[in-house]
């Protein structure tokens, strides 16, 4: 087997690894905002629910009894519903676990990035050690990663596809200090 193509294939092995890898760490990102975002509108809900409830009690007691009682209990009802699922449901603890797992993911990312950086100027056998490294590390954090669904996965996968990871050179020039610059950049 030509080495050359034997280097191509190598590359191109990692460089899909790096590619799905991506994929993952967007998508617990997302799956950790999107739960955010849900208990967010649940507590705002719920004090809304509380709010419009406790008025229509007041109604009440001031002899306003149609519509006040019936409102009253429409919304305690509801109030209680939502107060009972969130006893039961974690959402922020579970956005926490989608947030630890895309911070351990970030450090595999941005080992792949720095094989990829130096593939040239590895031998084949250090590439072979690196990246058999690197999939360990990956198969312990997929072991113990959250489970993310596929509407998550479609706005990871929409995010990324909008170039939501990557800089053009002129944007990665203005973040820099100027001493370290290397494209023209206009301030």
């Amino acid at each position: 087997m030509d080495r050359l193509d034997f280097r191509e294939r190598l590359r191109g092995q990692i460089e899909e690894s790096y590619g799905k890898l991506s994929y993952t760490y967007q998508t617990q990102q997302e799956a950790a905002t999107l739960k955010r975002m849900l208990a967010n509108c649940i507590s705002i809900g719920q004090i809304v629910l509380t709010a419009v409830s406790t008025c229509g009690v007041i109604s009440v007691f001031f002899g306003q009894v149609g519509i006040g009682a019936f409102v009253a209990s429409i919304t305690s009802a509801s109030s209680l519903g939502l107060n009972l699922y969130t006893r039961g449901s974690k959402l922020p603890e579970e956005a926490e676990e989608h947030v630890r797992c895309a911070n351990r993911l970030w450090v595999v990312l941005q080992d792949y990035e720095s094989l990829l950086t130096d593939f040239d100027d590895l031998e084949v056998g250090e590439i072979r050690r690196c990246r058999d490294l690197l999939i360990e590390k990956q198969a312990e954090i997929y072991a113990e990663a959250p489970r993310t669904s596929d509407r998550v996965y479609k706005k990871a996968r929409k995010r990324l596809k909008n170039g939501h990871q990557s800089f053009e050179p002129e944007e990665i020039d203005i973040l820099l200090p100027s001493r370290l610059r290397s494209h023209a950049c206009e301030e």
